[in-house]
């Protein structure tokens, strides 16, 4: 009865000073989300008393532009004056983060209030722009999270896969060139059969196999490959 009693009052106090989970919570878009090229647009809300901040460091680029179509519940800040040139040297490098706070509704003449409203962000990198676009609705109570952090796209698998096959092309062209340096320099029959060894393997790497596999079915060490790049890359 003791321990039940101990292991209740210690739930009771987990409960008690546990922290809200959602008032500390961030989201996630990807580039291609927030510029539209996967469907829909990403939907944001601010709550009142809890701002949103949209955070574009991940993008590597910086904030030179960016509006609300209904200005009338929502203010703009930047985490320093945007840019409006590359050789602006006043703006202090460019913004990468905005914060939308939730104010009380305004009247603008000539512009109707809505329930949601669109957010233009137009950001630059050495010379390049993007354009991103977020729904922004105005939730009630608690707020679910604080801030959105925008990153750039993963490198796609396919794109990775070209750029491994790339470097194993490039390192077999090394190794054929050693290997023409070596044959020069020694023209003995024990290592003319090691040299046979390693064209087999340079014939395997290139039909799509890696080196490691190509290794083991040559029984070829490491080293010899090794030795023969140091040639190649001789002045």
């Amino acid at each position: 009865m003791i321990k039940k009693g101990i292991t209740a009052g210690m739930t009771i106090a987990l409960l008690q000073f546990a922290a809200p989970v959602s008032a500390n919570s961030v989201i996630d878009f990807s580039t291609s989300q927030a510029e539209g090229r996967t469907g829909s647009i990403p939907s944001l809300t601010v709550w009142p008393g809890m701002g949103l901040s949209l955070n574009f460091s991940g993008t590597g680029s910086r904030i030179v532009k960016a509006w609300l179509d209904d200005p009338s519940r929502l203010t703009l800040d930047f985490d320093t004056p945007l840019c409006s040139s590359e050789g602006n040297s006043r703006c202090g490098g460019g913004a990468t983060v905005i914060h939308l706070r939730r104010i009380y509704p305004l009247q603008f003449a000539h512009i109707p209030s809505t329930p949601m409203t669109l957010l233009t962000v137009v950001t630059e990198v050495q010379g390049a722009r993007k354009v991103y676009y977020f729904n922004v609705s105005y939730g009630s109570g608690r707020a679910k999270y604080v801030a959105a952090n925008i990153n750039t796209d993963p490198r796609p698998a396919l794109q990775q896969q070209q750029r491994l096959e790339e470097a194993a092309r490039a390192r077999a062209d090394r190794i054929e060139r050693g290997l023409k340096i070596a044959r020069q320099r020694d023209s003995s029959q024990q290592n003319e059969r090691v040299f046979e060894r390693v064209e087999t393997l340079l014939a395997r790497v290139r039909s799509g196999m890696s080196f490691a596999d190509a290794l083991r079915r040559t029984n070829l060490a490491p080293s010899v490959l090794e030795q023969l790049e140091a040639l190649a890359n001789l002045p």
